[in-house]
């Protein structure tokens, strides 16, 4: 069923282009509350009996669960493979090839109107068809600008509670409705893209994607002999043996090799002749599953014998092992040009594994891990060449453009503006004064992380409207008392720019959020006044933030945060090791006030209450 791009429609009914599914908010408290609302997926495989979930079907406005009862597909090349339950006869199994969804709304209406049930039902979805088009999207990097489409529902045909209570039966079934719900559809609105970007420093992974099952092969080929990053997503923890060598073939007896292997007990790193560094720390190896994505990587530089290992983000600071080749060696490690991998010590993965091929990644990138990345960023004019060589900052100019964007729009704020310039003393003493304002929401607060500390509190001031471009609001002030802090957190791979606007914090950076996060040595960085420092989808995510001055004046900063053209997720949590350090926590970034409105109140209280206190 085609459905044209209507003109006006609420926020809850816009469309990204790829993959929608449309389900009924049920969250009284929403302004969505009893409509139709869209779940925008992209480009990608999506299991209607395993994905469905907070993660991926919720309300865009409340962000509460919906169950999606239909779907839809717009400037995509989509198909699908499914079983049909039916009442009297054995389950149906049914498929369509690639279909074309050109710029229109397209209902999945496979059965002309009739509904449903399902005890299989998986769409994989891509944006362009070629001869190497990939047969499950999921896998490779998004290479879409994120496109919207504002839609208005006018018919909506919901299930009856006797229809609904069918969809819980056994096997588990999937319900999707092919009634028709008209939707047509409005005028594109498109989000900025990546323009000029050749003088961009890519600090997010540029690595190819590689999929063994997929390519059915374990052997790939590096780029450049003697170099590369090997990166290893898994979602379910594998032991795995990764095999950097000279010869093609992965059981040539001649062959000179690198080796690392990792399983629950220990890590090795090794040559074909000798063992470099082993480990059997339980943050060093192989990590218990979690729920989440676990990233390990091995970077390779002939150029000076290096060789490192690490979890988390791709950086020396947070190598494990960091080690040279001897020099007799290095002759043959500048030859070595293939990669080999096992999983599980199985010959055989490639069919006998291949229910893996969903739940690991890997990435092979040309460019070797060197230096660690800058984390300040410096004006233009100051920067130089010993600045380049020493990698101690980088200016705006090197930053990508979502980062680049958030870096102009803030870094001519004053907090004490002309219209007020004694606010950051005010907002020391509604800090310290038990009738400031400031000193009762933080005591509100004390449990915001789990068990309540006082000090585990900070005050969130947003710019503007939530709008949807980033995790909660784009621009947050935060105003940080003496001596508190926030718990370990990440920013659900958005970009940001943070600058301190007055005072000092002390930043501490991770290379991944886990219950083992005592046992890593975080890099630990002073930002004094005016500092600027990034993040990065891959790079500076996971922190925790402090002001460690205990006595003297309260620090602000001002944060902001955006999702990049390729996020089809737009993950709106930031996850945080709970104050008993037991458990990890999902924090929706809601706001204490807006800053305009507290700047008014802040300026209330000097005339009110602090002018008599005084």
């Amino acid at each position: 069923m085609r459905i044209e791009w209507a003109t006006t429609a609420p926020r809850w009914r816009r469309a990204r282009r790829g993959l929608c599914l449309e389900g009924q908010c049920p969250t009284s408290a929403c302004e969505a509350f009893n409509r139709t609302v869209i779940m925008s997926l992209g480009f990608r495989r999506f299991d209607m009996l395993s994905d469905v979930g907070l993660a991926t079907t919720k309300c865009p406005i409340c962000k509460q669960y919906v169950e999606p009862v239909t779907c839809s597909f717009n400037n995509c090349w989509w198909r699908y493979e499914g079983i049909k339950r039916s009442q009297s006869q054995a389950p149906e199994s049914c498929s369509c090839d690639w279909k074309h969804a050109d710029d229109a709304y397209y209902r999945f209406d496979e059965n002309h109107g009739e509904e449903v049930s399902w005890l299989k039902l998986v769409f994989e979805v891509v944006e362009q068809m070629s001869s190497e088009a990939p047969l499950n999207p999921v896998e490779v990097e998004r290479e879409t600008e994120e496109q919207t489409e504002s839609i208005e529902s006018r018919i909506w045909m919901p299930f009856t509670e006797s229809n609904m209570s069918a969809s819980t039966t056994t096997p588990p079934q999937s319900r999707l409705a092919t009634a028709p719900i008209a939707v047509p559809a409005s005028n594109q609105v498109s989000s900025s893209i990546e323009e000029n970007t050749t003088n961009v420093n890519w600090f997010i992974r540029q690595g190819e994607f590689w999929c063994p099952w997929r390519s059915n092969n374990c052997t790939n080929k590096l780029a450049i002999p003697g170099q590369g990053v090997i990166e290893i997503m898994q979602r379910k923890s594998v032991p795995f043996e990764l095999h950097l060598s000279n010869k093609s073939d992965p059981h040539d007896s001649e062959a000179y090799s690198i080796i690392l292997s990792v399983n629950k007990n220990n890590v090795t790193l090794r040559t074909s002749t000798t063992e470099l560094c082993t480990s059997t720390e339980s943050f060093h190896v192989l990590q218990s599953e979690q729920g989440c994505w676990h990233r390990y990587w091995i970077s390779l530089y002939a150029a000076n014998r290096n060789v490192q290992y690490g979890i988390g983000e791709i950086r020396p600071l947070f190598s494990i092992f960091n080690t040279n080749i001897t020099e007799n060696e290095s002759g043959l490690m500048k030859n070595i040009c293939y990669l080999h991998v096992k999983m599980n010590s199985n010959e055989n993965m490639l069919t006998e594994l291949a229910d893996l091929k969903y739940q690991i990644r890997f990435y092979i990138s040309k460019n070797p891990i060197v230096y660690d990345y800058p984390l300040f960023i410096v004006p233009q004019h100051q920067y130089n060449l010993e600045n380049y060589a020493f990698a101690t900052c980088i200016p705006p100019s090197k930053l990508e453009k979502p980062c680049k964007h958030l870096y102009d729009t803030i870094i001519n704020f004053q907090l004490n503006a002309d219209d007020f310039p004694d606010l950051t003393s005010v907002i020391d003493k509604s800090i310290k004064n038990p009738k400031g304002w400031c000193h009762k929401k933080l005591i509100e607060k004390a449990n915001r992380f789990g068990k309540s500390n006082i000090k585990a509190t900070y005050l969130r001031l947003t710019v503007g409207e939530r709008e949807g471009i980033a995790p909660g609001h784009s621009f947050v002030i935060e105003v940080w008392p003496p001596g508190h802090f926030s718990p370990i957190h990440n920013h659900g791979n958005a970009y940001g720019i943070i600058r301190v606007l007055y005072g000092e914090i002390l930043v501490k950076l991770y290379p991944a959020l886990t219950l083992n996060m005592p046992q890593y040595k975080p890099i630990e960085q002073i930002c004094h006044e005016g500092t600027v420092t990034w993040m990065a989808p891959s790079l500076n995510q996971t922190h925790q933030v402090k002001h460690v001055d205990l006595y003297g004046k309260c620090c602000v900063s001002i944060q902001c945060y955006a999702y990049g053209p390729k996020d089809q997720e737009h993950y709106e949590f930031f996850d945080y090791i709970a104050n008993d350090e037991r458990s990890i926590g999902h924090f929706d970034p809601k706001s204490d006030m807006d800053f305009f409105d507290f700047k008014e109140l802040m300026r209330q209280e000097r005339q009110h209450v602090f002018s008599s206190s005084s």
